[in-house]
């Protein structure tokens, strides 16, 4: 009669699991929608206009520009988003904010 060596065959499964569970997180996280790395390039453009490099420069920060070109907002919630960006964190001044929200709403407005 073979013996079972206990501490080798029985452990596979588990670290096949492991590898298994790890391997569809993975999956799962490159799903998310995530600000490139530095040095990736952003397959979205702004469209051209007034404000475009500020937006560009200051919400790309956080964020993927596809994050701003899907969305259609009128100004008030423009304003009420950018709101909450400043609140967060987002190193806007007033100017900037003025400038954002005008070419938001011009060229991503309801």
């Amino acid at each position: 009669m073979a013996s079972i060596a206990w501490g080798s065959s029985l452990r596979r499964p588990k670290a096949f699991r492991t590898i298994a569970c790890l391997s569809l997180l993975l999956a799962a996280g490159s799903l998310l929608d995530l600000p490139p790395a530095a040095g990736q390039q952003q397959t979205e453009k702004l469209a051209e206009g007034a404000g475009s490099d500020l937006v560009q420069a200051k919400c790309t920060l956080c964020h993927d520009l596809g994050n701003i070109t899907r969305i259609r907002q009128s100004r008030e919630d423009w304003q009420d988003t950018l709101k909450t960006m400043i609140r967060r964190g987002a190193p806007l001044t007033p100017a900037d904010e003025t400038i954002i929200v005008e070419y938001l709403t011009k060229h991503y407005g309801k």
